[in-house]
């Protein structure tokens, strides 16, 4: 029995104090420049393929633009989703893209597969650009 108190208490201790937390670390403009939620970080470009459709997504070096290419490597689109669609402030004055993936969704019709890169912000802010045309979709802001 004691030996079994034992360990529960251990156990608390491990718990109370092995905790994962969250640290975002700011610079001196307001800015977000790390964070345990940031998957890429500049100076690092992201190329995602997408075996389907040939597609290419370049995420550039600076994580502002995203590029499409076909599969000749002709520029379909390029674009800025914050300032191209005015997406409002919060939280930081110029959020870079932190996370980017290709993602695919059902909208009313199941026989349509509808395809989309998806990203998120520094600030949090996230959405997704449309594989054919770049136009972006709000998805919202923790």
């Amino acid at each position: 029995m004691n030996l079994l108190i034992t360990v529960i208490i251990l156990l608390s201790f491990q718990f109370a104090f092995c905790q994962q937390t969250t640290t975002i670390v700011y610079d001196g403009k307001g800015n977000i420049i790390r964070g345990s939620f940031i998957k890429t970080v500049p100076p690092n470009p992201v190329t995602l393929k997408d075996s389907v459709s040939n597609y290419t997504f370049v995420l550039d070096s600076s994580h502002i633009y995203v590029t499409a290419y076909d599969s000749s490597g002709n520029q379909i689109w390029k674009t800025d989703p914050y300032l191209d669609n005015h997406i409002p402030v919060y939280r930081t004055n110029r959020p870079i893209i932190v996370d980017i993936r290709l993602g695919k969704s059902i909208n009313n019709d199941p026989k349509k597969i509808y395809s989309f890169v998806w990203i998120r912000y520094s600030n949090t802010q996230f959405g997704k650009l449309d594989f054919k045309t770049g136009k972006y979709w709000w998805g919202g802001q923790d």
